[in-house]
C-alpha cells in the first residue's frame, strides 16, 4: 500500500480562491452545496476534512473538476495540472521568461525521452 498524504491547506486554498474569483460569499456557497457557513469555513481553513461526496458538490458548485483540488497527488491528470497551475503561472510572466521557461522545457522533454528509449 502506497501512502498518499492529501494537502487539506491546498484544498480549502483552492476552494476559497476560486470562492473569491467567483464573487461568492461563504454562506452563498453554503448554501448551493447544502452545508452550513461555519463547515465550509473550517474547510477553507483545514480544521475539517471534506468528504469527497462534498469535494464533488463544491467542484460542481465552482464548476470546476474534482482534480482541481487534487493537483499535489498521484492521481492528477496531467491535462488539468497544465492547463490550472502552469498556465496561471505563465501567463503572468515576461516574453523573456517564457521563451527561458521553452528552452528548459525542451530540455527536459529531450532528457525524457532519452531515459525512455534506454529502457
Amino acid at each position: 500500500m502506497v501512502p498518499i498524504d492529501v494537502d487539506y491547506k491546498k484544498i480549502g486554498y483552492r476552494i476559497r480562491k476560486l470562492r473569491t474569483e467567483k464573487c461568492l460569499t461563504q454562506a452563498e456557497l453554503s448554501a448551493q452545496i447544502d452545508c452550513s457557513n461555519n463547515y465550509l469555513s473550517h474547510v477553507e481553513t483545514a480544521q475539517t476534512k471534506p468528504s469527497l461526496g462534498m469535494l464533488l458538490r463544491i467542484a460542481v458548485a465552482l464548476n470546476v473538476s474534482v482534480d482541481y483540488f487534487l493537483l499535489d497527488t498521484p492521481f492528477v491528470q496531467s491535462e488539468t495540472l497544465i492547463a490550472t497551475e502552469i498556465a496561471e503561472k505563465l501567463q503572468k510572466c515576461r516574453p523573456e521568461t517564457l521563451q527561458a521557461v521553452k528552452a528548459m522545457i525542451d530540455i527536459l522533454y529531450e532528457q525524457e525521452q532519452r531515459l525512455l528509449h534506454e529502457r
